[in-house]
């Protein structure tokens, strides 16, 4: 609820922190529209800066993220809108559908929410699943981290149960976190 307050309020230093821990999410989101990450980290800033430019006052910090989602939507697709011939404005099309970008936000908004219960891992067990996330597979992360095979099988089981028990209230994200691989 401060940070609430504090976003509008426009409190400088409440406002970098909010961005810090949002702007990588959101280039994210942009990029898949975008396919360029460099535009989309420029639609992130100017999303931020319309952000800072509302005059009006968000209810929740649910409603801030989906303003932050939504205008970078917008300008994403203006972005595209503007920039490509007409055999990508059928993309565009496409992925204005309320479906797609649903499932975007659900996607990104998935990925903090595991990205959060990772980073609450022992320092080994959170090295482990980053590798696995990755792709590397068992005997290559026992390579890379100079330990075991049966050790990272280990870490990694533990790892996994630890992080059902930190998601376990999110049951519902299940089938989006096994489409995209985490699991």
């Amino acid at each position: 609820m401060e940070l609430l307050i504090a976003l509008n309020k426009k409190d400088y230093k409440t406002f970098g922190k909010f961005f810090n821990e949002n702007f990588p999410f959101l280039v994210m989101f942009a990029d898949k529209y975008l396919e360029d990450i460099e535009s989309a980290a420029d639609v992130a800033q100017e999303t931020f800066i319309q952000m800072w430019r509302f005059q009006g006052e968000f209810e929740s910090l649910e409603k801030a993220k989906g303003f932050l989602y939504t205008t970078a939507r917008h300008i994403a697709l203006n972005h595209l809108k503007h920039g490509r011939i007409v055999e990508e404005y059928v993309k565009i099309q496409e992925k204005e559908a309320d479906i797609f970008f649903r499932n975007q936000i659900i996607e990104e908004e998935t990925y903090q929410l595991v990205h959060r219960a990772v980073n609450q891992l022992a320092e080994q067990s959170r090295k482990i699943i980053l590798l696995s996330l990755q792709g590397y597979s068992n005997s290559e992360i026992a390579e890379q981290l100079h330990i075991s095979i049966n050790s990272v099988r280990t870490l990694k089981q533990n790892a996994y149960k630890k992080l059902r028990g930190i998601l376990k209230e999110h049951f519902y994200l299940l089938p989006i976190v096994l489409k995209m691989n985490f699991f």
